[in-house]
């Protein structure tokens, strides 16, 4: 059965691509669905709440969710993926953190003016921080206290009637420090009326356990906090996702590739959406898409995962292969990993199946675990 899907206003010229951009979404039009999880962010935000952790596994939307709803809202904000900096500094120091947010202000200088947030007042007001035009620069030796810069836009937000808005995307990577950004965190919630932190997280149980919302002897116990989980599309968002996606770009496409891909990639939008973009806009045959994923999947996926396993990487391995391979049980992954690498206490490898479920690469229901991406489904049969 093939699905004829005429074209709407969408058009080659750039290309144009909407839903099936492959680069996280900043316009609620390009963005399929999630409008519940859209009103809560608004919401949040519109209330002047001060910390709003959204949560969801790898590739589901939460950095498109989060642009959007910064977007509809207007407030100035700097976005930095704490993965970034600990990928390439190794550890997320204050001295790191300031840089990366820096950058990120020197992204948005002309987009700040045009708000009305007047940026270089605010930096002008913070020692060794120099602001040329649409450049600063920080002195190499200069050891800023993030407190102080929070401080400083928490101010002049308070007299011009304004909100500020940080976004830590991957937030739980805060925790390589030497620093207690949990505790920068609490202190901001009482103190700071004008500022909201935005965090989000892929692995989810690592920023849960981060946060400690449920430990009385942590920082952040007792403070209101937003929490948003964004999950996987159903098979019907699915198929109506790639379905739309074909109709704004004009493309003939069989119903049961279209079944298939959803099948394969069990709605997550990220893997979805870049099938659509081989298919509908590089016009690859169904099989070459669906083979590109998984090829260019495993180039994004694989560093990660490496990283996470490295300190057990051999019985990491072989749990996920087990896994991968239809082991579903403790004891029969258990057999599996010790067939494979030899005894392990029932303690240790316990530790181990909790840290893959922690990290967001096993999933535990009703006793049973599954590997929820496809993509790392596929890097533990093929890869690891």
């Amino acid at each position: 059965m093939i699905l004829l899907l005429a074209g709407g206003d969408s058009y080659y010229r750039g290309v144009i691509v909407m839903l099936f951009d492959v680069n996280p979404k900043e316009r609620r039009e390009d963005f399929y669905d999630r409008d519940a999880e859209l009103s809560e962010v608004l919401e949040a935000l519109r209330l002047g709440e001060r910390l709003v952790v959204v949560f969801g596994v790898r590739r589901i939307g939460k950095s498109s969710l989060v642009k959007v709803a910064l977007k509809e809202a207007s407030l100035p904000y700097v976005l930095v993926d704490v993965r970034d900096v600990y990928y390439s500094e190794n550890i997320v120091t204050i001295p790191y953190l300031i840089r990366y947010l820096v950058e990120g202000f020197k992204k948005h200088m002309k987009w700040y003016e045009r708000l009305g947030f007047n940026l270089k007042e605010v930096l002008g007001r913070i020692r060794k921080i120099r602001v040329k035009g649409y450049e600063i620069e920080v002195e190499p030796t200069a050891r800023i206290s993030l407190t102080t810069l929070l401080s400083e836009i928490d101010l002049w937000c308070r007299r011009h009637g304004m909100r500020f808005v940080f976004v830590f995307d991957e937030a739980q990577y805060l925790r390589f420090s030497n620093i207690r950004y949990d505790g920068i965190l609490a202190w901001a919630i009482d103190n700071l009326s004008n500022v909201t932190f935005i965090l989000t997280g892929s692995e989810v149980g690592v920023l849960r356990e981060f946060l400690r919302v449920d430990d009385p002897k942590a920082p952040l116990f007792g403070r209101y906090i937003r929490e948003i989980y964004v999950d996987r599309f159903t098979r019907e968002q699915s198929m109506d996702f790639l379905i739309q996606g074909f109709k704004e770009l004009g493309k003939e496409v069989e119903l049961r590739e279209v079944e298939d891909a959803v099948e394969t990639f069990d709605g997550l939008v990220g893997w979805l959406t870049h099938y659509g973009y081989y298919r509908a806009v590089r016009k690859l045959p169904h099989k070459k898409a669906m083979a590109k994923v998984f090829e260019e999947g495993s180039k994004l996926a694989l560093e990660e995962l490496v990283r996470v396993i490295a300190p057990s990487r051999k019985r990491y391995s072989a749990i996920l292969k087990a896994v991968a391979h239809g082991a579903e049980s403790w004891s029969d992954i258990k057999a599996y990993t010790v067939a494979r690498t030899g005894p392990i206490t029932d303690k240790r490898f316990t530790e181990l199946l909790k840290n893959l479920v922690k990290y967001g690469y096993l999933i535990k229901e009703n006793n049973k675990y599954k590997i929820p991406d496809p993509i790392i489904k596929h890097l533990a049969t093929e890869k690891l």
